[in-house]
């Protein structure tokens, strides 16, 4: 095993309240009335699938690119002064990169967003390279996702480890041949049962997991 490729929201960060309800406020922010089903909607799906989503269903006049921008004007500050870590992952990232592994961070939602947060935490220096789905234009759905990461860093699936909090994420890592680590977040607690027999291996904080 040579690498690692980190999930940012739910994974590193315990940053997924930040996305609660996010297409609503959208809505609300341009006059629109909130829709009860959006949340559900929208979860789990990339930033640009949700963004296209809403611009369609809603039949807005804005592009997806400014429906994105708003939506990142909403949560920015929420990355850039209140997410925090989730717990142990400092400790964890200095021992990979004490152990020589390159790291990646593949994300549904913003690379800057990411690379804001993390360069607020202290953790930026440790990635190769930040990457959102919207940027390589596959989602998490797609196998391919994380193989192409996997190729920006110069190894093969079978000499990386995936990370991740989402059973669909862990899924499609498994399908492209990754060996994957689960690590809990409240958001996801009722799949916890599926997610632990999914992944290779599963934890509940980044303390217990192993390098």
């Amino acid at each position: 095993m040579k690498g690692y490729i980190f999930d940012m929201d739910g994974t590193l960060l315990d940053s997924l309240d930040a996305w609660v309800n996010i297409g609503n406020r959208y809505l609300e922010s341009l006059g629109l009335a909130p829709a009860t089903d959006l949340d559900e909607k929208l979860n789990h799906m990339a930033l640009s699938d949700g963004s296209k989503y809403v611009k369609e269903r809603f039949h807005l006049k804005q592009t997806t690119d400014e429906i994105i921008a708003g939506i990142r004007n909403i949560i920015n500050n929420k990355y850039a002064y209140e997410i925090d870590l989730k717990e142990g992952v400092r400790d964890f990232l200095q021992e990979c990169k004490e152990k020589q592994y390159k790291m990646c961070v593949l994300t549904a939602s913003d690379s800057q967003l990411a690379k804001k947060a993390f360069q607020r935490l202290g953790i930026l220096e440790y990635f190769e390279d930040v990457y959102a789905c919207h940027e390589i234009g596959l989602t998490k759905k797609d196998p391919q996702s994380y193989i192409e990461i996997a190729k920006k860093m110069q190894l093969l699936p079978q000499e990386c480890t995936v990370v991740e909090d989402a059973l669909y994420a862990i899924k499609t890592a498994k399908e492209a041949g990754f060996y994957v680590k689960a690590i809990y977040d409240k958001a996801n607690q009722h799949e916890w049962d599926s997610i632990s027999k999914e992944a290779d291996e599963s934890y509940y904080t980044f303390k217990d997991m192993k390098i």
